[in-house]
């Protein structure tokens, strides 16, 4: 809340699947609906594959003020509801224990077969069907183009030798 007092009176669109949220950030930092014409400063999109991969980069910044959708974007990417002591509330605690628990396994196991699935994906296209390059196939080419463009250098160099002295 203290990064977001100097922006008060910036607005954020928040734009999820279904739905989109105009907010105001207050004097304290805190967000509250905005007003229904109020000019959107920044837009958010959740990036979805960011969020499976557990990735800092949860959203997509944009809008006119891209330095206030950026900050918003770092901001809100590193912010951790705790559902279950919400969900506590409504739910109770041993039910809101069971039902986030239960949802974390189910995630975990999606972000897991996930990765799962791309690094067998990768090993297909590596040793089945060749058409991503392993790390050791690469590196002898590197060194040739690095060789390569050392003599190009050392060539250019002998121009400009043999060009000032005529």
């Amino acid at each position: 809340m203290a990064r977001l007092r100097p922006r008060a009176g910036k607005t954020l669109q928040l734009r999820l699947p279904l739905t989109s949220a105009v907010l105001s950030i207050q004097e304290d930092g805190s967000f509250a609906p905005a007003a229904p014409d109020a000019r959107v400063d920044a837009t958010l999109i959740p990036n979805p594959l960011a969020w499976l991969a557990a990735s800092d980069a949860r959203f997509i910044a944009g809008g006119e003020d891209a330095v206030l959708a950026k900050e918003l974007a770092e901001i809100l990417g590193k912010m951790r509801w705790d559902v279950e002591e919400d969900l506590s509330r409504v739910l109770g605690d041993i039910a809101a224990h069971k039902l986030v628990s239960t949802a974390t396994g189910v995630l975990d196991w999606h972000r897991n077969a996930a990765e799962t699935i791309a690094r067998s994906w990768v090993e297909h296209w590596q040793e089945e069907k060749p058409v991503l390059a392993q790390p050791e196939q690469v590196q002898p080419f590197f060194n040739e183009v690095g060789e390569v463009h050392d003599r190009v250098e050392q060539l250019e160099q002998k121009i400009n030798q043999l060009s000032t002295k005529q």
